[in-house]
């Protein structure tokens, strides 16, 4: 029966599967090294097809190693590490008769790895070459930026290790890389500034640079070694090779290279945290075996370059925090007590966008829109508003990729790519916007473009152009992201929007209120003396002119003292302090027929039938009971059919008192019907038998509010033509 693990591997790579490939199980190793497997009780189980030729006998497998094999400084070595219950990587020189070799052992799945590099005749001691690392450690650390260390260290990596090209690299947010140090031969094309797709690293070949953080290929173009067998003895599995110093690599990143005509590679990973951070890539133009004693000076060196980087980017942030945290309060300090910021904030937009480096905003407040920079136009961002309101119930949203996360804004939005946006007043749609364009805008090539690359079987794409060709295609419709400390400002500069923009309307608020209060203090007086005059004419002059004019003024009086006791309501109502009930015992069958009489007189073409019981006393607020009865009263001639009679019925059973008003009229939509007892209504504006009212529909709504500070409910019935509002108030315990 076939072994799964063997037809995976037995599968051709190709770029369009390469991602998938098996990279930590070859079951092969490079050529200028062997490899042998030892379970726990000394057995040997594997080695690598050239294990003998280069080490002299061996025995057989599934047998113990006796005197005759290797020497025995190497079966000492193999023996301390089999009983080490720990599996640590180790090292040792040793020399055999074929020649020295650099002995390095570790454990995998629970067999012993063992590979034989041969050590160069010139190889130095790895004491020699830690002292030149620490040396260069002492000139690294001197450096003040990232770019700076980095640029130091391939310098001192290219002195120790004799590289033809040695590179810094850095994976960026989208896991693309930028080549942004180099050291190179005079001769050689630069690669510096180039930028590469995260496919050219695919994500197994990422996880094994955590794990093994150096990887040598001495010999680009040797062929690899086979392991006989390629299986762990006690898994049944391929030999996992992770961990190994020999292990081959994958036929992919042996074509890249040989494009690019580099006969070796190394390199060294710069690992922050758990993360590939970045890579220090080291490439010969011919084979290069680079001594275990070099390369473990390098790994030290990387090791600490990886801590110099973190420390570094942890300043980095703090600087950046601790300037857009003050920047961000020179904003805030800029429309703090501004009547308008709108127009505060878009007179300050250079500093709103260098906070987020964007390439244009926008400020946003109850539909009113202000742009600058490269940014939408206004009805743009007043959609885009729209869309945010439907489909974002956060007050956070970002995404430097529009075109797939909101593709029906896309066309509306033109070329940003990236939006971040941030709502501070959800009541007046207020937002604040940041755009971005699309980031291959920013990116240059690097390299020589005239340079002729060789062309292996895979194809182009497996060169340094191609590959570029290919990030520039994987970056289209994209924008720089919005890192985590950009979004921790937005978020904290939404918070400060809101307060300055809840401060400003605090402000208005209180500035309409003292309005009001001064409107109902300085007109009632006067409106009362013309009121007063109004009755004395009438008194005393029976002319039918004298009575007009006094009816005239009467009724205009009557009006504009109805329309300041609304405002005033309103403002008590839209304050939070209610329209302070007092209750008093009341006669209510007396005081509705007043009301009804009064009516009749001043409007004696309105017919008004009346039925009312006699109710007895009842604890109510009397003036605004009064105001509810003459408010409804006053509907049925605005809108009740003309020349038809209204109705006013007033009854009480047991603990509810109920007052039922009555006109003629068309039924009531049920749309409006929905808004009837909400103010400003649109519905009231526009009826020309309502022109000399506030066309605001006020009047419902200070009755349902007066009827709800009496716990009690108003209702609207629509029935053959019959339009019925009905006030039942339970009535009080004695």
């Amino acid at each position: 029966m076939s072994n799964p693990y063997h037809e995976n591997r037995r599968r051709s790579v190709d770029l369009s599967n390469c991602d998938r490939e098996p990279i930590h199980i070859p079951g092969s190793i490079q050529s200028h090294g062997a490899l042998l497997c030892f379970t726990s009780d000394g057995r040997l189980v594997s080695r690598s097809a050239n294990a003998e030729a280069l080490l002299g006998a061996l025995p057989e497998i599934g047998a113990s190693m006796g005197p005759q094999h290797l020497d025995a400084s190497a079966r000492a070595v193999i023996q301390s590490a089999l009983e080490d219950k720990h599996g640590y990587v180790d090292s040792r020189m040793v020399s055999l008769a074929s020649g020295a070799f650099d002995l390095v052992t570790h454990k995998s799945d629970g067999v012993l790895i063992a590979e034989f590099e041969k050590r160069p005749a010139d190889a130095l001691s790895l004491d020699g070459f830690a002292l030149a690392a620490h040396q260069a450690i002492q000139r690294i650390q001197r450096q003040q930026g990232v770019e700076d260390l980095l640029t130091l260290a391939v310098d001192e990596i290219a002195r120790i290790t004799g590289f033809d090209r040695v590179m810094a690299y850095r994976f960026l947010h989208d896991d693309s890389g930028e080549v942004i140090a180099e050291h190179k031969r005079d001769d050689l094309e630069p690669f510096l500034g180039q930028r590469y797709p995260a496919s050219d690293i695919p994500a197994q070949a990422r996880r094994l640079y955590v794990i093994n953080p150096i990887r040598l290929i001495a010999d680009v173009g040797a062929p690899t070694v086979a392991l006989e067998p390629d299986l762990n003895a006690l898994t049944g599995r391929p030999l996992d090779l992770s961990h190994s110093m020999l292990r081959s690599v994958s036929p992919v990143h042996i074509e890249y290279l040989s494009n690019m005509g580099v006969g070796a590679s190394m390199s060294l990973s710069i690992v922050i945290g758990d993360r590939l951070w970045g890579l220090i890539a080291c490439h010969h133009m011919r084979a290069h075996l680079v001594p275990h004693s070099v390369r473990m000076s390098c790994q030290l060196l990387a090791q600490f370059v990886s801590a110099l980087v973190e420390r570094n980017l942890n300043g980095e942030r703090a600087r950046a925090l601790e300037y857009s945290t003050a920047l961000r309060r020179q904003i805030v300090a800029s429309i703090t007590d501004r009547e308008d910021i709108v127009l505060a904030l878009a007179s300050e937009h250079e500093s709103f966008q260098r906070l987020m480096n964007s390439h244009g905003g926008a400020i946003s407040m109850d539909r009113k829109t202000q742009v600058f920079g490269k940014a939408p136009s206004r009805e743009a961002v007043n959609t885009l508003i729209n869309w945010l309101n439907e489909n974002a119930p956060g007050d956070l949203f970002y995404t430097s990729a529009l075109g797939a996360d909101a593709p029906a804004l896309k066309a509306v939005l033109g070329d940003i790519c990236g939006v971040l946006a941030v709502r501070f007043y959800r009541e007046q749609d207020g937002y604040a916007f940041w755009f971005r364009s699309e980031q291959v805008e920013d990116v240059r090539w690097g390299g020589n473009p005239e340079k002729k690359y060789s062309i292996g079987p895979l194809g182009p794409r497996l060169t340094p152009r191609g590959s570029f060709a290919v990030w520039k295609e994987t970056v289209r419709g994209k924008s720089l992201p919005w890192i985590k400390t950009e979004l921790e400002v937005a978020s904290q500069l939404r918070l400060d929007f809101q307060e300055v923009a809840l401060s400003n309307e605090n402000m208005v608020k209180r500035a309409r209120e003292t309005l009001l209060a001064t409107l109902g203090h300085d007109l009632r007086d006067p409106l009362q003396a013309i009121m007063m005059a109004a009755r004395m004419i009438e008194v005393r002059e029976h002319s039918p002119s004298s009575s007009n004019l006094s009816k005239r003024i009467s009724s205009s009086s009557s009006r504009m003292h109805r329309l300041i006791s609304q405002v005033l309501d309103i403002s008590r109502l839209q304050s939070g302090m209610g329209l302070d009930i007092q209750r008093r015992p009341l006669d209510v069958c007396k005081m509705v027929t007043e009301i009804v009489n009064e009516a009749r007189m001043a409007y004696p073409d309105n017919e008004i039938l009346l039925e009312a019981e006699d109710c007895g006393e009842i604890a109510l607020d009397g003036d605004r009971i009064s105001q509810v009865i003459s408010n409804l009263l006053s509907n049925t001639r605005h809108h009740g059919e003309i020349g038809k009679p209204s109705t006013l019925i007033v009854f009480r059973r047991d603990d509810m008192l109920t007052l039922s008003v009555s006109n003629h009229g068309a039924a009531i939509p049920p749309a409006v019907r929905e808004n009837l007892f909400k103010p400003y209504k649109k519905e009231s504006m526009g009826n020309h038998r309502n022109a000399r009212g506030l066309g605001l529909g006020l009047g419902l709504y200070i009755v349902s509010e007066i009827v709800s500070g009496h716990t009690g409910k108003i209702t609207v019935d629509c029935d053959n033509n019959i339009i019925t509002f009905t006030v039942a108030i339970p009535v009080p315990a004695s």
